[in-house]
C-alpha cells in the first residue's frame, strides 16, 4: 500500500485548481514508479473524467511515461470507469474470488463493449491458491500463470 494523502491531485488539475502536476510523487522504494493521487472528490468525477484536459493530460503523459495504469472504481458502481475506459489503450477487470459473480462480469463487459473498450482480461484477486479446488497452468510460451476452478472430471479422473 503507497498510503498517499494529498489534497491535490488528478480532480484538482483537470478542474483548474492546480495548473501543474506539481503533485506527482515518485516513489523511493520502487524509483521506475511515479503516483498520481485521485485528489479530493469533486463534485463532477465523470465529466472531468471525459473532458478535453483529461485527454490533453493523457497525451503528455502518453509521451513521458512507458506505462499508465488508472485504477478507477468499479464499472458497475459509478461511471467513472467507463468514461476513463475510452481513453484507455487497454482494460483488465479485477474481480474478487468468491465475490464477483459471473453475471457481474458479464453486465460490466456488456458496458464497456458498448463504449469500445479495448478489454484486455481479468485479474482474480484475493484467490485461495491452496485450496484443493484450485489447479494452476503456467503457460511457457506466454508467460502467464492461470488459477482456476478444477473442473469436476478431471478431478475425478485423477483421484
Amino acid at each position: 500500500m503507497l498510503d498517499l494523502h494529498s489534497s491535490s491531485g488528478l480532480s484538482t488539475l483537470l478542474s483548474g485548481v492546480d495548473k501543474q502536476a506539481h503533485f506527482v510523487t515518485p516513489i523511493a522504494e520502487v524509483p521506475t514508479l511515479t503516483v498520481l493521487s485521485a485528489g479530493p472528490i469533486p463534485p463532477n468525477p465523470a465529466e472531468l473524467l471525459s473532458s478535453d484536459t483529461m485527454r490533453t493530460w493523457l497525451a503528455r503523459w502518453r509521451n513521458e511515461f512507458d506505462y499508465i495504469v488508472i485504477d478507477s472504481p468499479p464499472c458497475l458502481s459509478v461511471t467513472d470507469a467507463v468514461a476513463l475506459s475510452v481513453e484507455a489503450d487497454k482494460v483488465i477487470f479485477v474481480a474478487r474470488s468468491g465475490q464477483t459473480t459471473k453475471a457481474a462480469l458479464r453486465r460490466a463487459s456488456e458496458v464497456l463493449s458498448r463504449v469500445n473498450a479495448n478489454v484486455m482480461g481479468v485479474v482474480l484477486n484475493c484467490l485461495d491458491s491452496s485450496s484443493e479446488d484450485y489447479y494452476t497452468y503456467y503457460n511457457p510460451k506466454y508467460g502467464y500463470r492461470a488459477y482456476g476452478k478444477e473442473p469436476e472430471e478431471l478431478r475425478k479422473a485423477t483421484s
